[in-house]
């Protein structure tokens, strides 16, 4: 009998890379871990780019080397009203992904459940246009971030887009009842950007159409997402400055200073859109609490709103500041306040806690303020 054959080795070959296909490289790994959770080596993703060397694909490895300025692109033509790429609007999709996953640690740090509804709608709406068979593996990965369906569980593998359709929307209808808050399938967010990435569409204009109703609010969670990778906001840069004598910068407009309760908010220009908010106490001493930075301010406001002051022990935890209701030492209810950065801590009466939401509440209802804080919406999104 002939002995078998050996089989054949797969070649090994090595080559010197420049430091443009490395960095495209390994941005490609970050994709891919994103995807799978797993790590993925150099050669691998030189694999998957070699096999799958679609143009939006390159293009959005390409777009995410430079991601503040491809992002801020992005947001230019959106705010033009022209039409993106596949492309862009898979690098959207990839930094919602992040942003959805980012400030997990706390319930209250999490998206809004509006929000995660839409962008559920905006998955719904691509994947009704996507050039797709009725039956492809990729639906039942998409199932498997979204709640439990017992028609599902029932067909086994023989999973179809009737049926993605039915539990998302099932899971749409759960995020928007206020009566029905449960917990937030968020890793749910990936769908989007693996159908965008994946899947094929025949008429980008058709694309366009379908995902721009749900623009803002693909934005915010972008933002956020690139906030919390990178660590600063989504702002234009600052022109060089200039000699030109006939130069001049735009006068801003003050903010307000309020007082109510014996408590004074003062709000402080800094540079560009920033602000801070300074909360002076009352008494002699006088001392100022000031809360700086969109994410801070964010949250702290947050904390005001969301923070049940009708029974007493209820927690708020946020990511930089944590706070509840609880009894005081003359029997009174009242608020205890922690600031998790640096210790700062205060029991607040429960009327001088009203008095500091009713502030803030004022502040954020004068139109300059309301105009300077939607400018940092866009730069940072919903923290």
């Amino acid at each position: 009998m002939a002995e078998n054959a050996a089989t054949p080795q797969q070649p090994v070959i090595s080559i010197r890379i420049s430091e443009a296909l490395r960095l495209r490289l390994e941005t490609l790994k970050k994709i891919m871990f994103l995807k799978s959770g797993q790590t993925v080596s150099t050669s691998e993703a030189a694999k998957q780019l070699l096999e799958s060397a679609r143009d939006d694909r390159l293009e959005l490895v390409d777009l995410l080397t430079e991601p503040t300025d491809s992002l801020l692109r992005i947001r230019g033509k959106a705010d033009s009203g022209l039409s993106l790429s596949q492309a862009e609007w898979t690098m959207v999709a990839h930094y919602c992904a992040v942003g959805a996953e980012s400030f997990m640690n706390t319930a209250q740090g999490q998206i809004s459940y509006e929000i995660l509804a839409e962008i559920l709608e905006a998955f719904l709406a691509a994947y009704a246009i996507a050039r797709r068979p009725k039956k492809s593996p990729l639906d039942f990965v998409y199932l498997m971030t979204l709640p439990g369906d017992k028609q599902v569980e029932a067909k086994a593998e023989d999973i179809g887009s009737d049926d993605v359709h039915r539990v998302v929307t099932r899971t749409i209808q759960m995020l928007r009842n206020s009566a029905q808050k449960r917990r937030k399938p968020i890793l749910a967010v990936r769908n989007l950007y693996r159908l965008l990435d994946e899947e094929k569409f025949s008429n980008i204009e058709k694309l366009n159409e379908v995902l721009w109703p749900h623009w803002p609010a693909l934005w915010r969670v972008c933002a956020r997402g690139h906030y919390s990778l990178h660590r600063k906001p989504l702002r234009e840069k600052v022109p060089a400055e200039t000699n030109d004598e006939d130069f001049e910068l735009a006068v801003q407009s003050a903010l307000p200073s309020l007082e109510e309760g014996g408590y004074r908010l003062d709000l402080v220009r800094e540079e560009g859109n920033e602000f801070s908010p300074r909360l002076q106490f009352p008494g002699m001493l006088a001392p100022q609490y000031p809360v700086c930075g969109y994410p801070r301010i964010a949250e702290f406001r947050r904390m005001l709103e969301e923070l049940d002051l009708e029974r007493d022990l209820r927690q708020w935890q946020g990511y930089y500041f944590y706070a509840h209701t609880a009894i005081l030492e003359n029997e009174e209810r009242g608020v205890f306040f922690f600031a998790r950065e640096n210790g700062i801590t205060f029991r607040f009466p429960m009327a001088h806690w009203q008095s500091i939401r009713n502030l803030f509440r004022r502040a954020w209802q004068a139109p300059e303020v309301i105009h300077t804080w939607g400018a940092q919406v866009l730069e940072y999104g919903e923290l």
